[in-house]
């Protein structure tokens, strides 16, 4: 992995304020061969139709189609190699890769990518935790807490042939080796987790703790390498919030940024021709939490609460509505259109303004630890990270990003955002730049939760009776076990 800073130039604008229209401008008069990596195929072909009849230049969309057997990879690179069509627009997800046939591509990045991937490994049953326990080999590294999964002959053959050859591997499991391969992807694995992982595998004699779930989950974290782009003629990233975005929190000190000289944001600046047309509102004073939502309220119940409280304070009104991604996506009320909780390169919905955002962020205890040791984040720049990431690029798909202004003496029509908490809605009345407060929502299923009371010492069970009986049943399955193996012989 080349230690070398690559320079690559960005664009932080705001979302709507014309970012993409002038990265069109700029690919018609310039010379070269450009390359437009979007988030969803549906973008792809958007841009390609806007290329067209704005500045008439044609492009290839790349995507996935029936009746095509060749990958998006080997297409575009394919395109690449030919030199024929002047501008080529992909999935962000083929563009991020080692590809040499890219060498005359001036790639553009649409969205600040999150460089990093969290795969988790939940394996139940012994025999496959033993798999995996033997596939993953860690070592230490510079990052205390820390370490970092190896490549081995094994991983190295299944990212080799795992998609090549018959096998009954999960696609999981082969993107997982792939990046362990790859020399630009670091894997890291909490020290503690691995641990603890490795010491739920079965023993000598195949007995393995099946109480304890700690030991059968592993997490780990695989980090993209700047280097990954070396071959591209220049790499360009646009988005909004680059500084509070994962790509920068992690890239840097390892990318020279320099502002793109000639693309930019060209209808606004910020949201102040906006703010005071926006309301934020909010659910709980507290940080809201899945774990919350799910156990102590029920998410269902929550929804439904929520739904018609919506349809009561707004009625006939036609709005947006983001869920958990653990949720199966239904909504009761039919004017409440569902998106994903993942809404970059949704741009179909600037007729909305009521948007309702029901999808908890609060990072789990290990990302956090994991941000900090590697990219030395703190909690507060990771959770606005998280918060720009999907809370801004949600709110941002309305009528907010219209480009009408606010005026005093036209009668225009107030945008009401609606978020879970009040924490969560002060950071992102901040970055939208509205001074006015945000009123809370009652919402029955939420409000009317009451906190059991914690259990007290006397409750608990001591530790030493907690060790007892794991070692009471771990002995009791060993017997099994032996009974079983003895009688199996006898039968034989």
């Amino acid at each position: 992995m080349s230690t070398d800073k690559p320079t690559f130039y960005y664009v932080d604008a705001h979302a709507g304020s014309g970012k993409t229209y002038s990265a069109h401008k700029y690919i018609a008069s310039a010379g070269g061969f450009f390359t437009i990596a979007t988030q969803t195929n549906d973008l792809s072909k958007q841009q390609a139709e806007d290329l067209l009849a704005e500045f008439g230049v044609k492009a290839r969309v790349i995507r996935l189609e029936n009746g095509v057997s060749k990958t998006c990879t080997e297409r575009y690179v394919r395109h690449c190699k030919d030199l024929r069509g002047r501008t080529a627009i992909i999935n962000y997800k083929v563009a991020l890769q080692e590809l040499q046939a890219a060498r005359n591509q001036n790639l553009i990045v649409d969205e600040f990518t999150p460089p990093n991937e969290k795969i988790e490994l939940q394996e139940d049953i012994s025999a496959t935790r033993a798999f995996i326990g033997n596939l993953i080999k860690a070592v230490p590294c510079e990052f205390p807490g820390v370490l970092e999964v190896i490549d081995t002959d094994d991983t190295a053959e299944i990212a080799e042939s795992g998609k090549s050859k018959k096998n009954s591997l999960k696609e999981h499991v082969v993107r997982l080796c792939a990046r362990i391969h790859s020399p630009h992807y670091r894997v890291f694995v909490k020290e503690t987790n691995y641990v603890d992982f490795r010491s739920g595998l079965p023993d000598a004699e195949g007995v393995s703790d099946d109480e304890d779930e700690s030991k059968k989950k592993l997490s780990l974290y695989a980090w993209l390498q700047p280097s990954i782009l070396k071959h591209n003629r220049s790499v360009t990233f646009m988005g909004a919030n680059r500084h509070h975005s994962k790509l920068f929190l992690y890239w840097k000190d390892k990318v020279n940024w320099i502002e793109h000289p000639e693309i930019k944001g060209e209808r606004y600046d910020d949201f102040s021709h906006k703010a005071p047309l926006i309301d934020w509102r909010h659910m709980s004073e507290d940080l809201v939490s899945w774990s919350h939502l799910s156990k102590n309220i029920g998410y269902e119940n929550f929804k439904e609460s929520v739904a018609e409280v919506i349809a009561s304070e707004y009625p006939n009104e036609e709005y947006l509505v983001t869920l958990s991604a653990k949720d199966d996506g239904t909504w009761a009320c039919p004017n409440g259109k569902v998106v994903s909780a993942n809404p970059m390169g949704l741009n179909a919905f600037q007729d909305k303004y009521l948007a309702v955002h029901l999808a908890p962020l609060i990072p789990s205890r290990m990302d956090v630890f994991m941000w900090n040791a590697i990219a030395g984040v703190s909690e507060a720049e990771l959770v606005i990270a998280q918060y720009c990431e999907m809370l801004y690029q949600f709110f941002t798909r309305t009528a907010v990003r219209d480009g009408e202004r606010y005026s005093k003496s036209k009668n225009q029509k107030r945008l009401v955002f609606i978020g879970l908490d009040r924490p969560t809605i002060d950071v992102l009345r901040e970055i939208f730049g509205v001074e006015k407060q945000s009123e809370l929502l009652v919402v029955p299923a939420l409000n009317g939760y009451v906190k059991p009371p914690r259990k007290t010492r006397s409750d608990k069970k001591p530790d030493d009776a907690k060790r007892a009986a794991k070692s009471a049943r771990q002995a009791e399955r060993r017997a099994e076990k032996r009974a079983a193996k003895a009688a199996a012989e006898m039968r034989l």
